[in-house]
């Protein structure tokens, strides 16, 4: 049994191992997050609290002309209802028919203005509303695709899972707990390839005696700098 070729597959195996499950943490991250739905639902809100303000003020103002709608028609009766006959008070009775109109007409214009508030307010809403539901159908689709990506990886894991454990069956007890333990302290990475005589992972120059020791079937030879077992080919 070639001990660093075997250990090589192994860390292979790991190293898709822990894509694997950064992606999957990553997909969950991305499934538990809800930012995109939360701003739509706040904009709809936003456009429901405009269009009750505007609903609210449009019957304040007729509500108001109303009310001075019922005090002209009285003031209308006293007038010329030949009851009062003092020039002062039907006097009196004119201006305040005067300004009675007025505050209607006035109240009237604004109506109107809040009429086409209360309009824009209710195509606000309905686009809010539309961008809300369009956000919850992008939602489940890509929800959808997440799940179904996670799924294929949750596979793929348990077939790299089924590899491992076959393969540390055939490993040493002191190399397998010597190769977790550099895998734990060598950031996931605990044996290096030679490549073009330099050590995969921190590019150092492997001598002739370690290369020749890494080729060795049962002997680890280890990075001079950076301490990782070293594979040959």
């Amino acid at each position: 049994m070639n001990l660093s070729f075997s250990l090589y597959r192994l860390q292979k195996i790991d190293t898709q191992r822990q894509k694997i499950t950064q992606r999957i943490a990553q997909i969950e991250a991305e499934l538990a997050a809800d930012e995109a739905i939360q701003a739509c639902l706040r904009a709809k809100e936003q456009a429901e609290q405009e269009l009750k303000q505007t609903q609210s003020k449009l019957r304040d103002i007729a509500q108001q002309v109303a009310a001075k709608r019922m005090k002209l028609e009285l003031n209308q009766n006293q007038l010329f209802g030949g009851k009062i006959r003092n020039p002062k008070d039907l006097q009196d009775l004119q201006a305040e028919a005067d300004f009675l109109r007025k505050s209607i007409q006035e109240l009237e214009d604004l109506q109107l203005e809040v009429m086409l508030e209360l309009e824009a307010a209710q195509q606000g809403l309905e686009q809010a509303e539309q961008a809300y539901q369009q956000c919850l159908s992008n939602r489940a689709t890509q929800a959808s695709l997440l799940l179904g990506e996670k799924h294929q990886l949750e596979n793929d894991l348990t077939g790299l899972n089924a590899q491992r454990e076959a393969l540390i069956q055939t490993l040493p007890p002191d190399v397998l707990a010597h190769y977790e333990s550099l895998l734990k302290t060598k950031a996931g990475k605990a044996v290096a390839a030679i490549i073009e005589e330099s050590c995969e992972a921190c590019g150092m120059t492997i001598s002739p005696a370690d290369m020749q020791a890494a080729r060795s079937p049962n002997i680890l030879a280890h990075c001079k700098t950076c301490g990782r077992i070293l594979y040959k080919a």
